[in-house]
């Protein structure tokens, strides 16, 4: 009882204009001047309004004080008020600045331009970080286009502001933007301790994804000729593009692509060996791929039976171990010499595939030995991969590459 009659005496009764005017954190010449709750289909106006003679700062202005040439009203979804759905109406002035220019003044509860306070858009920015766009649209009750103005603006406005003057080595892959064969390039900095950053995406597979990065790398205070290093798959506009817009870099083929290729080789080799025989049997495909120690029990037995059944399959798995071990030495030297001695055993083994695997790796011998010294790998990329995979089923159903871009920038 005590506490009661203490709370009232310290804590004077509000009305409900004045409670809503300090929970929306309103300060003069700014106040609630009228609330409409409309029960029966869940919808709260507050009117705003301001003081006859007001003086209010332009927009983008110098920080003066300007008096109210005339207002015009203007709405504002705000944070729902328990169940209801909150709007704030204002007549929003415009003030003659001292340049004489005729502006909108501007208001402390939401950006120029925007239908949002800041508060509702803080609230959709952590919706679609969490969720797909059209998911966070039916929950705040609005239109996706809406929503996706609100990411476009604060997520183009943060990635303008990053800075590349530090970047020094670039991770080049590859992507899957949407279904029918339709891809983007993934640009990303590998950092020294192996994790990476995305840096720039773009539509496109192709030379030109690489000019653009460099275009880009210049509107945030870096330039080309920094790029010092570049780990790219053997693709041929990978490596034109590299040649041609980073003078600089020193390219280096990941092992994993590399690998890629020994494993195709492998899986030439099996069907050879399964139109020649007639088949190979239940679970061959799957037994011969990847590595063996990855494979369940029954699979790498099956894998062990068909080399030792078929000379062919045998020396073809024996020649992909024998590359994978390249990447175990520490010194380039002695990955050189056995990656040389591959080569010879790959071009005598009497195996096509693996013939035309030992030309490929002669033609891009400098790039795959270019994992040393610091043994440069495009590892850092899967992770980032993965939350692009991610981004792309938060944009699902986006209309064009910008939307994915924008949550892939803010997720990844």
């Amino acid at each position: 009882l005590d506490l009661v009659k203490w709370a009232r005496s310290t804590c004077p009764p509000m009305d409900s204009l004045s409670l809503f005017t300090e929970a929306l954190g309103l300060r003069d010449p700014w106040r609630v001047e009228a609330c409409d709750l409309d029960a029966a289909n869940g919808k709260l106006t507050l009117r705003l309004g301001w003081e006859r003679g007001s003086r209010f700062p332009a927009k983008d202005g110098d920080g003066e004080l300007y008096p109210v040439h005339d207002s015009e009203e203007r709405e504002w979804r705000h944070l729902n008020f328990f169940q209801f759905e909150t709007r704030l109406v204002a007549r929003l002035p415009r003030v003659r600045d001292g340049e004489g220019r005729v502006v909108t003044a501007e208001v402390p509860w939401a950006r120029s331009g925007s239908g949002f306070t800041l508060l509702m858009e803080a609230l959709v920015m952590q919706l679609c970080k969490e969720m797909p766009v059209a998911a966070a649209a039916r929950i705040v009750g609005e239109h996706d286009t809406r929503i996706w103005r609100v990411v476009h603006h604060y997520v183009g406005k943060a990635h303008a502001a990053e800075s590349r003057e530090e970047v020094a080595t670039v991770g080049i892959d590859e992507i899957a933007t949407r279904k029918g064969h339709r891809y983007g390039t993934c640009f990303a900095e590998i950092r020294p301790d192996g994790t990476g950053r995305l840096l720039h995406l773009a539509p496109g597979k192709d030379a030109a994804t690489v000019a653009g990065f460099a275009e880009e790398l210049g509107k945030h205070g870096a330039s080309p000729e920094q790029i010092g290093r570049v780990a790219i798959d053997m693709s041929r506009a990978y490596i034109a593009g590299v040649r041609d817009h980073l003078p600089e870099a020193e390219t280096s083929f990941d092992r994993f692509h590399v690998m890629v290729h020994a494993g195709r080789a492998v899986d030439e080799v099996r069907k050879e060996v399964a139109r020649e025989h007639g088949g190979l049997g239940k679970g061959s495909l799957w037994s011969l791929r990847g590595n063996a120690e990855r494979l369940r029990p029954e699979a790498r037995a099956l894998r062990e039976e068909l080399s030792v059944r078929y000379a062919e399959l045998g020396r073809a798995l024996a020649l992909r171990e024998f590359l994978r071990d390249t990447w175990r030495y520490t010194a380039r030297e002695d990955a050189e010499d056995h990656l040389r001695r591959f080569c010879a055993w790959a071009q005598r083994s009497r195996l096509q595939p693996f013939v035309k695997l030992a030309r490929t790796i002669r033609a891009h011998w400098a790039g795959i030995l270019g994992y040393y010294p610091d043994y440069l790998t495009s590892g850092a990329m899967e992770s980032i991969n993965a939350k692009l995979a991610l981004a792309r089923r938060r944009a699902r159903g986006f209309r064009n590459f910008g939307n994915f871009r924008a949550i892939a920038y803010w997720i990844a």
